[in-house]
């Protein structure tokens, strides 16, 4: 960035402030943050008496994301090498930089019931991986393949995986996390 006169402005002085801290500030978002913020991000979109297109739609992409967070976040905390796609190719150093490519929504979940313990109903399987399809279709598409599936639907399947993460976080993450809570210690 360049003051007026066309001189290097400090990155200190050009870069925007919120919360009373720079954007220069490190960067850190544990997983369990990110899911948590993603649940509340849904839940702001979802309330109120009109719920405009806009609004449906970040809370879809952002419940969707929440999911993988915090799914994924318990699995690793079953073991690492559990969150990538094949985890036998896995390398710790693959996940410390974030190179990895992750298992689905599907293998998450199949990981957790089978090599985790956790429990996870017929209804609670299927609801992440209807969203994720509903996701993936107006993220990539714009628009939903099939014509039976509307807004109230939507809603209602939102509805539904809101209330399984709640249930979850309270079950298997909140008993696992650090003292502070953020789950990365």
């Amino acid at each position: 960035m360049t003051d007026e006169k066309g001189g290097a402005v400090p990155a200190e002085q050009a870069a925007p402030t919120t919360g009373g801290k720079g954007l220069t500030d490190e960067v850190h978002y544990p997983p369990v943050d990110n899911g948590l913020d993603y649940l509340v991000s849904v839940v702001d979109h979802l309330r109120g008496e009109e719920v405009g297109r806009r609004e449906l739609k970040y809370a879809v992409v952002h419940l969707q994301a929440a999911v993988e967070c915090l799914l994924k976040y318990r699995l690793e905390l079953e073991h690492w090498s559990l969150v990538f796609k094949s985890p036998g190719d896995a390398m710790r150093s693959d996940l410390d930089d974030g190179s990895l490519t992750t298992c689905t929504v599907d293998q998450t979940i199949t990981r957790l019931v089978n090599l985790a313990g956790v429990t996870i109903s017929l209804k609670e399987d299927k609801d992440p991986k209807q969203l994720a399809s509903l996701r993936h279709q107006l993220q990539h598409y714009g628009r939903l393949h099939d014509a039976k599936v509307n807004r109230y639907v939507i809603e209602a399947k939102a509805a539904d995986v809101l209330e399984f993460l709640i249930h979850f976080v309270d079950s298997e993450l909140l008993p696992r996390l650090d003292p502070a809570g953020r789950g990365d210690g």
